[in-house]
């Protein structure tokens, strides 16, 4: 038990869990919300789960396959499409860092060289949950243009690039971040007196 009046050094698993769910709660009902309105009332059951069964193959895509379509290899040009700016608003993200580092000055979420593999490995896998969205938003927005409902294609479009495409491109930014750190010299060892 801790003496009255101290506060641990880093946060709980329960506070970490429920500062990082709220932006992700968040996000995922504005995000989700327009397309389970549009599939719930004008989309028919056997397109609905063909185009989610289609939609779940994305999972079986190789980790390898990723480079393929990663926008780029350097910083410059996600900041240019603002993906540094989505990153203040996102679970893990730069608001919920500050806010945790503000009643925790010793946390740190990536603490050192040796959390860079479970983190790089983590973001592939929302990658690839995204990529999932992706494709069942754009094969749902197919669905609704060919029904000729053009202002329910046009809300999932726009939800598609806001809830899934800026996401992928935020896990790729994150890596290209972390090679650009550990790619970075490290400071020379000091001199012996």
């Amino acid at each position: 038990m801790l003496p009255t009046g101290k506060k641990p050094a880093v946060p709980s698993a329960a506070l970490l869990a429920f500062c990082n769910a709220v932006p992700n709660v968040f996000w995922s009902g504005l995000g989700l919300t327009p397309i389970s309105m549009f599939c719930y009332q004008c989309m028919a059951r056997p397109w609905l789960y063909g185009l989610l069964a289609a939609s779940l193959l994305a999972y079986a895509i190789p980790k390898a396959w990723f480079g393929r379509w990663q926008l780029s290899h350097r910083l410059a040009a996600y900041q240019r499409l603002g993906v540094h700016f989505v990153n203040r608003f996102t679970q893990h993200g730069d608001i919920v860092h500050s806010l945790l580092r503000r009643w925790y000055p010793q946390y740190r979420h990536v603490r050192g060289r040796a959390a860079v593999p479970a983190l790089i490995s983590a973001t592939y896998h929302q990658e690839r949950f995204h990529l999932v969205g992706l494709v069942f938003f754009l094969l749902t927005t197919l669905y609704a243009a060919a029904l000729g409902c053009a202002g329910w294609a046009g809300l999932l479009l726009l939800t598609n690039v806001a809830y899934n495409l800026y996401p992928m491109w935020l896990q790729q930014y994150i890596r290209v971040r972390l090679g650009a750190s550990s790619c970075a010299p490290s400071p020379p060892p000091p001199r012996p007196a």
